[in-house]
């Protein structure tokens, strides 16, 4: 087991529960940020922790003393956004925000939606998760300097593969929960929608777009033996 305590900042819709799954089974004492009541018994939970998760964002290590490694996914911002909507909007469980009338379309013109939405990505890396519009540079050298292991949504096995072995994990594949039913595909919405969603996620965009080059740097970087263990890993997790 590492030594450090293990950071793990879930931005929400990017796969996180899925990902939790490893660690659970990888920490023994796992602590979950939305069971915290506060900074105090943050600070005193954080003192044996073997992992913190949850939606929290970067400086959450200013609680405890301890060293430190942190770790995220990221996803495509229009993925993202289509797959909240579908979630919060359209999904009758959620009774408190279910809404049958409302469309994307709606959604993403509406002006709460950059209050809610926009960039959350690059807010919650920087700590910055009340501006819509977070500085890119900022975002991006925390990105590359103060996170161990940057995972994306879209290559949700292999990222699995590299956290596990970054970590010396066993190999496991941990299956995708908590995916959005009846969700539709981003092609089947109007080009103003999806203009609207890029133009508004500028900042995310580009930021996951720089994780993806810093991403396939990391699978070109295997050796000729990890790249056997991938090929296995990714061939059992089709099984």
């Amino acid at each position: 087991m590492n030594d450090k305590l293990l950071l793990y900042l879930h931005i929400p819709k990017t796969g996180g529960s899925s990902f939790t799954q490893a660690i659970n089974e990888n920490c023994p004492n796992i602590v979950h940020f939305h069971t915290l009541v506060d900074g105090i018994q943050l600070s005193e939970r954080l003192v044996n922790a073997d992992a913190l998760c949850g939606h929290f964002i970067y400086g959450i290590h200013q609680f405890t003393d301890r060293p430190y490694q942190y770790i995220t996914m990221l996803r495509h911002p229009l993925e993202r956004t289509l797959s909240h909507f579908y979630f919060k909007y359209k999904n009758p469980e959620y009774d408190v925000s279910y809404d049958e009338d409302l469309t994307f379309e709606e959604y993403v013109l509406n002006p709460y939606y950059d209050i809610e939405y926009c960039n959350l990505q690059a807010r919650m890396i920087t700590g910055e998760l009340n501006n819509p519009y977070p500085n890119y540079q900022k975002a991006r050298d925390l990105l590359d300097n103060q996170f161990a292991f940057v995972g994306l949504t879209e290559l949700y096995d292999i990222s699995l593969f590299l956290l596990m072995q970054r970590l010396n994990w066993k190999l496991t594949h941990y299956p995708k929960v908590n995916v959005t039913p009846n969700r539709p595909s981003y092609r089947s919405l109007s080009s103003e929608a999806v203009s609207n969603v890029i133009q508004k996620n500028e900042i995310d965009r580009n930021l996951y777009e720089h994780a993806c080059q810093r991403f396939n740097e990391h699978v070109l970087d295997l050796s000729s033996k990890q790249e056997k263990q991938l090929k296995a890993y990714l061939r059992a997790a089709r099984m």
